[in-house]
Formats: C-alpha cells, sequence, structure tokens
C-alpha cells in the first residue's frame, strides 16, 4: 500500500471500480477497498468445481453508449449479446413478462377479471378527484390498478417478497421499483379514449424487447476486466479489506482505517468516494455525527438476498433468461447458459435460484427446510426433478435491497444532508444512494462521481496558481 495523499474509493463494486477506471485513466492516484475476496460487489461470480454462479445474474444493458463501448473495448469477444427474455408464472401457467393483454385475459378467471375491469374504471373515476398524493405503496397501487386487481396480483407478493405489507412502504417504491403491468395499459389506453383517464406513477418495465451482454464465466468478467484496467493505469485495489473508520475535520474526509491481514492502517486522502451502505458509511465518522443523524441512519433498512446456484443433470430448463414466480418459495430463476454461461460437464445446465431472507434465518443459512423447499417447488412447476440436482450453492449478501419503508424519505434526506457537507466526499451506488441503479446506471454514477473529483482537483490547481502569481507579483 503506497504512501501519500490519494483518492480512496470505498467498495469495489461496479459503482467504486468504474470511478476507480475514470480516476486512474485521468493519472490520479487512486486505490480501492474492497471486504469481498474479488472485485465485484453484487456483480461478482463465485467458482465451484469449474462452474460459475452470479449472486443474481446481472448483464450489461447497451442503454449508456459510451459505458458500453467502453465496456466492449476492455472485454472484447467474450461479451456476448443474448435476447432479454422472461416469463411470469401467473394463474394457470407460465406468460411472457410484462404480461400481455391477451395473456391477462387466459391467466384470470372470467369473473375476477370482470371485478378487476370494473374496479379499474371505478378507480379512474375516482382518480379526477383525488387531491393530494398517494399516502403509501398500497393507495398507489389501487390508484394504479384498483383495488380488486391489487387485491388479485400485488398485495400477497408484496407481502411476501419485502416482509413488508404494500400499506407499509412508501408510494416511491411504486415509482421507482415496481415495473408497470403493460396489459393493464391496454385497458386504460381503452377508457382514456372515451376520456376515463387513470393515473401514470409507475416505471415502465426494464424488461421490454431488448439486447443484453453476458461472458462465458458469468458476470465476473465485466469487475475483472475494470480493475486489470485500473491496476494497468497505476491505481491500486486491495481485497478483502474492510473499513473501520472514517476520520474527518473541517468538512472533509481526511484519513480512512482499513483493516486488512488482521492490521489497521490508516490511510490520509484528498478525497473519497463510497459504495458504503448509508448507515455503515455514516456510523464509521469520527468524530461522530449528530444524534439525529445516527438516528435516521436507523430507519433505512436494506433487504438481505439468498441466492441458490443449482448444477442440474439436464442440458436445458426452460427457454427464457429469466422465469418470475408468485407463490414459490423463490421469486426469480435464471439459467445464464441461454446468455452464453459455460457449464461443464457437458448435458449440465445451471440455474441461480432467488429469494428475499433475513440475516440468520433458515434461507440465508442454507437448511436443509429450504434445500427441501426449493426442491419441492422446482418439482411443482415441473422443472427438475431432485434427483437431477448434482451441487446445491449457497450464496447471499446482507444488503440485497434497499426497502422504502413507509415514511423513509425524510431519513434518507437527512442523511443525504449530512453527507453533502463533506465537500470532498461522494456517496454512490445501490448501497451508497439508497436506490436501484442497473449495472450501466451504477457505472455512471461512478463515472459523474470522478470527474467531480478531477473537477475539484483542477479547481485546486488553479487557485494555487493564481495564488502563487499574486504573491511574486505583491
Amino acid at each position: 500500500m503506497s504512501g501519500g495523499a490519494k483518492v480512496l474509493v470505498l467498495g469495489g463494486g461496479m459503482c467504486g471500480l468504474y470511478a476507480a477506471r475514470v480516476l486512474a485513466e485521468r493519472g490520479v492516484p487512486v486505490t480501492v477497498f474492497e471486504k469481498g475476496t474479488a472485485p465485484g460487489g453484487l456483480a461478482a461470480s463465485q467458482e465451484f468445481n469449474g462452474n460459475y454462479y452470479d449472486l443474481g445474474v446481472h448483464h450489461l444493458h447497451a442503454f449508456d453508449h459510451e459505458i458500453f463501448e467502453d465496456m466492449k473495448v476492455m472485454i472484447g469477444e467474450r461479451l456476448h449479446p443474448a435476447d432479454l427474455t422472461a416469463l411470469i408464472c401467473f394463474g394457470n401457467g407460465c406468460r411472457r413478462y410484462p404480461l400481455e393483454f391477451r395473456d391477462l385475459l387466459k391467466s384470470i378467471p372470467f369473473l375476477t377479471l370482470a371485478k378487476s375491469i370494473e374496479g379499474l374504471m371505478l378507480q379512474m373515476v375516482r382518480n379526477k378527484f383525488a387531491r393530494a398524493p398517494a399516502w403509501n405503496a398500497e393507495e398507489a397501487l389501487i390508484r394504479l390498478y384498483g383495488r380488486p386487481l391489487y387485491e388479485h396480483f400485488f398485495r400477497g407478493f408484496t407481502h411476501e417478497y419485502w416482509g413488508v405489507p404494500p400499506s407499509g412502504l412508501s408510494a416511491t417504491f411504486v415509482r421507482t421499483r415496481m415495473p408497470r403491468l403493460s396489459a393493464v395499459d391496454v385497458v386504460k389506453r381503452a377508457l382514456e379514449s372515451v376520456g376515463i383517464r387513470g393515473e401514470d406513477v409507475a416505471e415502465d418495465s426494464a424488461l421490454a424487447h431488448e439486447t443484453v451482454w453476458y461472458t462465458p464465466t458469468g458476470s465476473r468478467e465485466m469487475p475483472i476486466a475494470l480493475a486489470e484496467h485500473i491496476r494497468k493505469h497505476g491505481g491500486e485495489i486491495f481485497l478483502e479489506s474492510t473499513v473501520s473508520g472514517i476520520e474527518t475535520e473541517n468538512g472533509r474526509v481526511t484519513a480512512v482505517q482499513v483493516e486488512r491481514n488482521g492490521e489497521t492502517r490508516r490511510i490520509s486522502c484528498t478525497d473519497c468516494i463510497s459504495t458504503m451502505p448509508i448507515p455503515e458509511l455514516i456510523r464509521s465518522m469520527t468524530p461522530a455525527p449528530p444524534a439525529d443523524v445516527l438516528e435516521a441512519c436507523d430507519h433505512l433498512r436494506y433487504k438481505p438476498i439468498a441466492v441458490y446456484g443449482l448444477l442440474v443433470r439436464k442440458p436445458k430448463v426452460f427457454d427464457v433468461l429469466f422465469i418470475y414466480f408468485r407463490h414459490r418459495i423463490f421469486h426469480r430463476i435464471a439459467e445464464p447458459k441461454h446468455s452464453g454461461l459455460a457449464v461443464h460437464p457437458p448435458g449440465h445446465s445451471v440455474l441461480v435460484v432467488e429469494m428475499t431472507c433475513d440475516e440468520g434465518d433458515d434461507r440465508w443459512n442454507g437448511g436443509e427446510a429450504t434445500r427441501q423447499r426449493i426442491l419441492d417447488d422446482l418439482e411443482a412447476e415441473g422443472l427438475v426433478h431432485r434427483d437431477e440436482v448434482a451441487e446445491f450453492h449457497l450464496l447471499h449478501s446482507a444488503y440485497g435491497y434497499p426497502i422504502f419503508k413507509l415514511d423513509f424519505e425524510p431519513y434518507y434526506e437527512k442523511t443525504k444532508g449530512y453527507l453533502a457537507g463533506f465537500r470532498n466526499l461522494s456517496s454512490v451506488g445501490r448501497q451508497g444512494s439508497f436506490c436501484y441503479p442497473t449495472m450501466h446506471v451504477a457505472m455512471r454514477m461512478g463515472s459523474d462521481a470522478a470527474k467531480k473529483v478531477i473537477e475539484r482537483r483542477c479547481q485546486h490547481i488553479v487557485t494555487m496558481g493564481s495564488a502563487s502569481t499574486n504573491a511574486r507579483v505583491s
């Protein structure tokens, strides 16, 4: 670990790595500290017996042309295209996701469908007289889809997934996290044509037809390529390094304490880019932040995830990249072989089985009850017989998803305002911004943070130059 003041990046996920990549290429001394055993954060893959398993399958999108072309140059021909295809098991079978109108007709019993359309029409009329914004996620979903469809499609699944009923989630969750039911939009457009206008607060689905990109050993090759590029341009990356303290003085971060190989080292810095979870970042600061800021941290929660990687004795399990489930222990299964993942031995495939959990529960610990439930549900869906499962591997993360609990916004703004008071600190990325960026959006956040550091350094040089000139003149 070389001496001297430098830019420190706390966290070696895609956001932090891309920030370091921009800085290193501009000749700015930069060091990345990552607590994991490999670079990548949530995009890191684990190798078991020659096969690679993602912590949830992460593809690269091409929406940000600059970042996409940059990654394409770094990875080269190992970056493979795949059509983004998905199904959702709903009603009496699996349908294309997002649901199309004809699928909605087939999936919902006639009486339920009739009540849903009636409820949607009534709600669209009520929305015309609504003055205040939706109070919580339940109200926001009802305004979007009407109460019958909300109760049939959203209420139970949302509660099971997040461990919080929709009434306990912020309406921000619906606007920023939940994709819109495109099938319902068809009904809405028909009603709008006769003057009944609805409320439009949900995000467009991220699963519209597009091409995504992947590599033969999983998402891991993308952070590895970034790490190699950083080192090539003089940057440093230290793995298995835990940030234990962040020293501040006069509105600046001055040094960071890092535990590595059983030792604690103090590294001074000119600037700091953090992708740590906001509560961890703030609680690491010395002097200690004000009590109200520390209290606000207690209200920012993250939902842990458990991912089970299965090697199965089948050349193919299904025909799409993802299948979403509403009433199983798992919420999504990916078969990355369709994205170009190399699987060994021949005639086998890999399944990435995702679910939310709580730290220390049976899902988190990979308990026998969870494993048997996974096998039972796979058999019930007609996907894999338990005798076809050759290997079972567990990966998990305590910071899978930010939870937008009811009234989280003022607490987030409190922590955000406090961090903004440090002139040389940026808190970015999924955990550091308490948001849900895709891989390319996270890298853009890192790039923007790095550019701000470069701008500050340029302004400092100009200021020092002006001061030196004035001193000579005087």
